[in-house]
């Protein structure tokens, strides 16, 4: 009977707790301003209270805003703020159960144009200065 009791007991606590599967999201690397959709695969059924949450670093966090199920997976949006990463959270019933680091698309530097753009002016102020 101890060992029923036992049994019962870690059930009742393990049976809260949802597996968390796999996260996923697109586009891979988002532009400021561009929309982030977070795709969740969970052990959670439709009626569990699955939401979304993104921080930037320790400073800033969103409030959780629901995730919808489709297709087998719970999905959800976010606009990509102008940070260089961003930390993607599901939580269900409060406690998180995934996270992923979203790194936005860097800035290109004009690395080769400036490169060859500098050559052919300091060739070209040779060529005055010879003529």
């Amino acid at each position: 009977m101890k060992y029923l009791l036992a049994l019962v007991t870690i059930a009742l606590f393990l049976l809260p707790y949802t597996n968390a599967i796999s996260i996923d999201y697109e586009p891979k690397h988002p532009k400021k301003g561009s929309v982030v959709t977070v795709y969740a695969t969970l052990d959670a059924n439709e009626s569990s209270d699955v939401r979304l949450e993104y921080c930037i670093g320790d400073e800033f966090c969103s409030m959780p805003t629901p995730m919808k199920y489709e297709n087998g997976k719970w999905v959800g949006n976010f606009t990509m703020p102008d940070a260089k990463e961003v930390e993607a959270k599901v939580l269900v019933d409060g406690n998180v159960v995934l996270h992923v680091n979203i790194t936005a698309a860097s800035k290109k530097t004009a690395g080769f144009e400036f490169s060859v753009l500098s050559i052919a002016l300091i060739a070209f102020l040779i060529w005055r200065r010879r003529n």
